[in-house]
């Protein structure tokens, strides 16, 4: 049987431990998907040499940090600067190599394509960490204008801006806003995006990556605006397939 899995922190609640194994399920497949939960990322090669790991997703807060412990990366991942998806080598049951994919970007492209209109030429990403470097990926790809929310101050980066810099012409400029933070993720829902809601309106297309709860406090006062809001879960099922296509094919991982 082989073993495939989702490493991070905080993995309870996971979509793809329950994803996968219920493909696996249904198709007969003899594998299995695990939570493996580490405290350092520098103990990655020895999870999978322990556990001779077919295949690995990685989440929060790994997606960047893990790429200094790879080989090597796809073009995708390379541009973007995260990994969700390590593919490893082993020869005679010996780990040679772990390469470094982005479904993300796969996913995010799939969900979105059917909602982008003219009206989406600027776009206003709610954090900066892994997550929203595929987002803006495949925006830039559409040629869309991004800037980005962020914790931190970054005077020397133009694009970007903290959360006391929003204000109602930076909303009423972005009709599609993303929030790419796990706030008000499932255990956390009461947790709320600090946010000006009253400058919303139905011109706005408004995504929250999150997929537990389906509509989360951010989505819903959104929706009260009558923005057309969309949730993460659709970019979930197409990242895990791509991944489940990369560890399955015959590709090139020199």
């Amino acid at each position: 049987m082989k073993t495939y899995g989702l490493t991070g922190q905080s993995l309870l609640h996971s979509f793809s431990k329950d994803f996968f194994n219920k493909k696996f399920l249904s198709e007969n497949i003899s594998a299995r998907y695990l939570n493996f939960e580490i405290e350092k990322i520098s103990h990655l090669r020895e999870l999978f040499i322990k556990n001779h790991i077919s295949g690995l997703n990685v989440t929060i807060p790994y997606k960047e940090k893990i790429i200094p412990y790879l080989d090597s990366l796809d073009n995708v991942s390379k541009s973007v600067g995260a990994v969700n998806t390590i593919l490893p080598n082993y020869k005679n049951e010996k780990l040679i190599s772990l390469k470094g994919f982005n479904t993300d970007v796969y996913g995010f492209h799939q969900m979105i394509k059917p909602y982008l209109t003219t009206n989406h030429s600027k776009a206003l990403i709610l954090g900066a960490g892994g997550a929203s470097k595929a987002v803006a990926y495949v925006l830039k790809s559409y040629n869309i204008d991004v800037n980005y929310i962020s914790r931190k101050e970054r005077p020397n980066e133009l694009n970007y801006f903290t959360w006391k810099d929003i204000n109602n012409h930076m909303i009423e400029s972005h009709h599609l806003i993303i929030n790419t933070t796990p706030i008000g993720m499932y255990p956390n829902k009461s947790e709320k995006i600090i946010f000006p809601y009253e400058f919303i309106n139905s011109k706005h297309l408004i995504i929250d990556l999150i997929y537990n709860p389906s509509k989360t406090f951010f989505l819903l006062k959104c929706e009260e605006k009558n923005a057309q809001i969309l949730n993460g879960y659709q970019m979930l099922v197409h990242q895990a397939l791509k991944s489940w296509n990369i560890w399955n094919s015959s590709i090139n991982i020199e």
